[in-house]
């Protein structure tokens, strides 16, 4: 017996696969939206103006910084090995919001607009939580908010002409929340623009005078602190406080 084996002819099978994966090419639309963030490249920090990515895109370099971004900022990605500090108001103040490297966020929830005021890029996310940096060395510098955050003012030391004090005298206005002493010498506050003044921790109830820091120390100062601090002196020995 003689056995034949029949096979299938596959041409116009073939051909009819390839025919409707032509037409499914060809039905799909040549200018769909592209994936959200999709145009941010590897190592940036890229702000919107719109939801999702869209709208016109700034972007910051990993490690950098603006104070001040201009117009809107309603959605961001990072796409860089750095922590994105997000605040909602200038120079590091106000709330915060984290980005982790690699992840998006989204600033307008439930129709509520969360206003972005500046934005870093650390190396660890416990960064985000100071703006000390901005500090040079040799500086005294007080900040408006806890942390070093917040407005900054920078005061470069000067021997005032009647007491002959190393320091600073300034308004009523300035009402520091912390400080970081980056000079060679202890930091002496006073209560008074004059040097002087004393004031009571309404915790222990005790008196004192001059609040002391250290050289190289920073600190946020203790809410017992009442008074606002008028002047500083710069000193060897904080016994030379007065």
């Amino acid at each position: 017996m003689t056995t034949v084996r029949t096979h299938p002819r596959r041409g116009p099978l073939f051909a009819a696969v390839l025919a409707l994966l032509c037409s499914a090419f060809l039905a799909l639309p040549a200018n769909a939206d592209p994936a959200p963030y999709s145009d941010c490249g590897t190592g940036l920090f890229c702000v919107y103006d719109g939801s999702g990515g869209s709208g016109t895109r700034q972007d910051v370099a990993e490690g950098g910084k603006d104070e001040a971004p201009s117009g809107a900022v309603l959605s961001v990605r990072n796409n860089t090995r750095m922590w994105a500090c997000v605040y909602g108001a200038a120079r590091y103040g106000g709330g915060l919001q984290t980005v982790k490297p690699g992840n998006g966020d989204e600033y307008v929830t439930g129709g509520t607009r969360w206003v972005v005021g500046s934005y870093k890029l650390v190396p660890t996310r416990a960064l985000c939580f100071t703006g000390y940096e901005r500090c040079a060395d040799g500086d005294v510098c007080t900040f408006a908010e806890r942390n070093g955050r917040g407005a900054m003012t920078v005061h470069v030391p000067a021997v005032d002409p009647a007491t002959g004090n190393l320091g600073n005298s300034y308004g009523a206005e300035v009402a520091p929340r912390s400080v970081w002493n980056r000079t060679g010498r202890h930091l002496c506050f006073y209560p008074r623009p004059d040097y002087t003044g004393t004031w009571t921790d309404e915790n222990d109830k005790k008196t004192y005078g001059a609040y002391v820091v250290l050289r190289g120390d920073s600190i946020t100062l203790p809410p017992s602190l009442e008074v606002p601090l008028r002047s500083h002196e710069l000193v060897d020995g904080t016994s030379e406080c007065q």
